[in-house]
């Protein structure tokens, strides 16, 4: 039986395809120098040696403390770092989201984002999103790593947007009012840890601090500290910088075959796997920067544009039920198909793996 000629075309198409699967060029890794020792990982709250023990339980206790009247409010989201940091352990991610709008005026390009809180010390006070408004929900952050994340210098970070096409955004250094390349929080809004404790603090938790003083009254932490005395978003700082990184799972040959797939197809460009500070490599499966995939949330915030996110690290992937910025995708291969824009290339290609090549993709994503 002859073989017509659209099957021979379509036959020859599929094997330039998977040939593409092979030989998909990559932007070379940054080069790491060396010397350089392993970051300290694991599902904990031991110190990674940035701080004693001792001064780490102390950080703990006060990430864990809820805040109570009059410090509280009048709106907030949350009262106590560790009720939406709390998965596998205190430090690391958890499935709580926080609810951005931003108006949707169709002759006004740019939607700043405005965080609205879900709770209130005050009934009549209750905030609320306003009819016909552009709604996001975006997920609490997995803190593992981040001190490690913190200290990369801002070079690094612009080295790889050169290569994979990312994009970093200048922000504004709450406490000194240096600027700084953004890399904590999902549009890249600040580049500190206590930038991001100072945020947190007023926003999710309605406390004023040396950062973001609260409007209504002036005041600082709840706990008023003297000039020059430490606050409570010091030694939430201090807390994220001395958390591990999320560790590895089991890592066998099929896990081995997925890492490998994972670069073949083009993921590792933005998951980029490793990063290096002065003295520490680490492995976050993330750039921290910003990219279009078209999962964007339509809301601008600070210099990121609406229409991107900041590539989510995979570091600590298997502790987590629910997937995207917004928790929107309840599987990893429904995130994958999500992937469009930017990663469109990559997704497609995913999608045109084999049956096992799809299991071993799945069962080193399983493993981070």
């Amino acid at each position: 039986m002859k073989m017509s000629y659209r099957y021979v075309f379509m036959a020859a198409l599929g094997a330039i395809l998977m040939a593409c699967v092979v030989k998909r060029p990559q932007p070379s890794p940054l080069p790491v120098p060396p010397g350089l020792v392993e970051a300290p990982t694991g599902f904990d709250t031991n110190t990674n040696g940035f701080v004693s023990q001792a001064d780490m339980d102390d950080d703990l206790n006060q990430f864990t403390e809820e805040a109570v009247l009059p410090a509280l409010g009048p709106a907030y989201n949350a009262r106590a770092c560790s009720h939406c940091h709390d998965t596998p352990n205190i430090g690391a991610g958890s499935q709580v989201t926080e609810h951005r709008i931003a108006p949707d005026d169709k002759d006004d390009p740019i939607a700043l984002a405005t965080l609205v809180h879900d709770r209130t010390t005050i009934p009549e006070l209750q905030q609320r999103a306003p009819v016909d408004a552009i709604n996001a929900l975006r997920s609490s952050l997995s803190l593992m790593g981040d001190g490690f994340v913190e200290a990369v210098p801002d070079s690094e970070l612009i080295a790889i947007a050169a290569a994979n096409g990312g994009q970093y955004v200048t922000v504004t250094r709450l406490e000194d009012g240096k600027p700084c390349i953004g890399r904590f929080g999902w549009k890249d809004q600040h580049c500190s840890l206590l930038s991001f404790a100072g945020d947190a603090d007023f926003n999710e938790k309605g406390v004023g601090n040396r950062l973001l003083k609260d409007p209504a009254n002036g005041i600082e932490d709840g706990d008023n500290p003297k000039p020059g005395k430490p606050e409570d978003i010091d030694f939430y700082a201090e807390f994220m910088r001395s958390l591990k990184a999320p560790p590895r799972g089991s890592i066998g040959v099929q896990e081995k075959r997925g890492e490998a797939i994972f670069g073949q197809i083009g993921c590792a460009v933005c998951h980029v796997q490793t990063l290096y500070t002065e003295r520490y490599v680490f492995h976050p499966f993330g750039d921290y920067l910003l990219h279009d995939i078209k999962t964007g949330d339509g809301i601008q915030q600070g210099p990121a544009p609406a229409n991107k996110v900041r590539t989510a690290p995979l570091w600590g992937l298997r502790a987590r039920s629910r997937f995207l910025h917004d928790l929107s995708a309840y599987d990893i291969p429904t995130a994958i198909v999500r992937h469009k824009g930017e990663a469109k290339g990559a997704a497609s290609l995913a999608k045109r793996l084999s049956v096992s090549d799809k299991q071993a993709l799945l069962s080193f994503l399983n493993s981070l």
